[in-house]
């Protein structure tokens, strides 16, 4: 999270941060319910605010490692938005509904006191919060803590603005900024009119859908009372604390790789990545391993254009014909011709499941299932199915590293599609399923084998509705920490929606890709999703569709190497 935190410094963004804390009484991970909605007795209270005690050390325990990541921000020079104990006057968090001079507000005081005192945190600008009071929540002024504590006074609002609410704020923030902390439904433009000192608001998680409707967002986003990241009137000033940050970060960009110490390489082909977002779509090839560069030499003929990507497979399965050594050290040779022309190396693996050898059956080992038992184990450092996967692994990182030792970077798609019921690597949900997968391999190749060469791409196939279709993005994705761009597999152009904008949201600023699996669309599908940075064919598309490939190629978005031939 901080690293998205950090991520989206850099774009612009205003950083503001809420913590819903564990009770000090437990030990993280907890519940939401019985835990943050739990409740501490009057004396465990006591303890908890007397320095010395065995509560109020578990408290400063607790503290002390939320200071950590605030830490690593004010190191990154990041400012934060720092709402703790928020609506303190409500008796649904544990922290809350004391109202005495001993109560929640001597509780945020406490809190304070650590991160400025001891913990020095100077980034932080601290917001207090309430809920509008009612049956539930208490005069917002007896849970004041004092000026001296607070930058920023805030209010949640789930229902009417009422102007009691801004008059009541304004007066108890005496000359310090208000603002809404959260609320539900967005407020209009004839509110904010009313209301004029609001400085800004917060619509809460996915509440953005379920309590406003679309004509009610775009009146109050394009009103020209609000102020959006992209406005022209806040584009200067952001853009200096942008290129503030990036200066005393020693130039830290948006761009940086999730490999720690990657290869030159590597930086230069997530830069061109980058370039290439929102200026044209880098064209690309698949290729069959067995026939390690006849797709992309039909587009060249057909096209006089060399494909900017070449794509391959790293699976080796039985129908290939091949032994999996020699397959993939013809295509490491490939690759290097490939590269010397100007392409990028897009290497794409889908292997056989680890309680198999290779080389084994599409059907049985790519496309069959592992038992429950079997994931546990394959999961499980040390577990013999664990070891097999290792030695897997380690195979591949071989043929990644003899390009790596070539100076060539790599556009890497391990476990495409796990968000379908496709594979042996896919369908699984949650913290222990796909993603953790996706995890693993990436530990093993960056932090035991040294693979620094790497682009980490993740692949996903379109989610559906129907009981057979893909699941959503979000219960697959392993995190940002571990993903340098994504990538979708497309199965034509039509739809009812822009897929780019789905994966254009949950990568937030990094670069995406399309796969063309079926049918090669018409240019203008590239024209109607312009975020798209780069496609890549299917190997059977360059000999059966060269007519919607040649047209492609011929688009001015698609951005090509050109051949030899052509130039003659």
């Amino acid at each position: 999270m901080i690293a998205e935190v950090e991520r989206q410094y850099t774009h612009g963004s205003v950083i503001a941060l809420t913590w819903h804390a564990v009770r000090p009484t437990d030990d993280e991970p907890v519940t939401f319910r019985d835990s943050v909605q739990g409740h501490l007795t009057d004396f465990e209270w006591h303890e908890l605010l007397t320095p010395g005690t065995d509560l109020y050390k578990r408290w400063c325990t607790q503290v002390d490692v939320v200071a950590g990541y605030l830490a690593q921000l004010r190191d990154a020079h990041v400012p934060v938005l720092f709402r703790a104990y928020h609506e303190m006057n409500g008796n649904w968090f544990w922290w809350g509904g004391r109202p005495r001079p001993d109560g929640s507000a001597a509780l945020y005081r406490q809190l304070w006191d650590r991160f400025v005192n001891v913990h020095h945190l100077d980034n932080l600008v601290w917001v207090w919060n309430v809920n509008t009071p009612g049956p539930s929540a208490g005069p917002i002024a007896d849970y004041y803590p004092g000026a001296q504590y607070v930058d920023v006074l805030t209010i949640d609002v789930y229902g009417e603005f009422k102007p009691g609410y801004h008059a009541d704020m304004l007066a108890l923030a005496a000359g310090k900024p208000i603002a809404l902390g959260e609320v539900g439904t967005a407020p209009t433009p004839a509110i904010l009119a009313a209301q004029p000192r609001w400085a800004y608001f917060m619509v809460w998680s996915n509440i953005v859908d379920s309590g406003n409707t679309v004509d009610g967002l775009n009146a109050i986003y394009h009103s020209p009372q609000v102020l959006n990241r992209d406005d022209a009137a806040i584009a200067e000033p952001m853009a200096a604390i942008r290129q503030a940050s990036a200066a005393e970060t020693g130039g830290k960009t948006a761009g940086t790789l999730v490999t720690a110490d990657a290869t030159k390489e590597a930086k230069a082909l997530l830069a061109r990545l980058d370039a290439a977002s929102g200026a044209g779509v880098l064209s690309g090839q698949s290729n069959a391993a067995d026939s390690p560069a006849a797709a992309t030499t039909a587009i060249v003929a057909l096209t006089q254009k060399i494909p900017a990507i070449y794509g391959q497979e790293l699976g080796i399965t039985t129908e290939m014909g091949s032994d999996p050594s020699s397959a993939r050290r013809a295509i490491v040779e490939e690759a290097k011709r490939q590269h010397a022309a100007g392409a990028i190396v897009a290497l794409t693996w889908h292997p056989v499941r680890p309680t198999d050898d290779e080389p084994a059956s599409d059907a049985k080992s790519v496309r069959g299932q592992l038992t429950d038992f079997e994931w546990s184990e394959l999961l499980t450092p040390g577990a013999n199915l664990n070891k097999r996967w290792c030695d897997q692994v380690d195979a591949i990182a071989a043929t990644l590293k003899s390009l790596s030792d070539a100076g060539i970077a790599v556009l890497w798609q391990p476990y495409p599609e796990p968000n379908s019921k496709t594979f042996w690597w896919s369908g699984r949900k949650g913290i222990h399923g796909s993603a953790q997968l996706y995890r693993q391999l990436f530990d093993r190749l960056v932090n035991l084998d040294h693979v620094r060469n790497l682009v980490w791409v993740w692949d996903a196939a379109p989610p559906g509705f129907g009981p057979n279709s893909s699941g959503p993005l979000d219960d697959y994705f392993p995190g940002l920490l571990y993903v340098d761009a994504l990538e979708m597999n497309v199965q034509g152009g039509g739809g009812r929606f822009r897929t780019d904008v789905f994966l254009a949201r949950l990568g937030v600023g990094k670069p995406i890709g399309v796969v063309l699996t079926g049918t090669v669309p018409a240019p203008d599908f590239f024209a109607q999703q312009p975020d798209w940075a780069w496609f890549i064919a299917n190997p059977q598309a360059a000999t059966s569709q060269g007519p919607a490939l040649l047209s492609l190629y011929q688009d001015a978005r698609t951005l090509s190497l050109q051949s030899a031939a052509a130039t003659h």
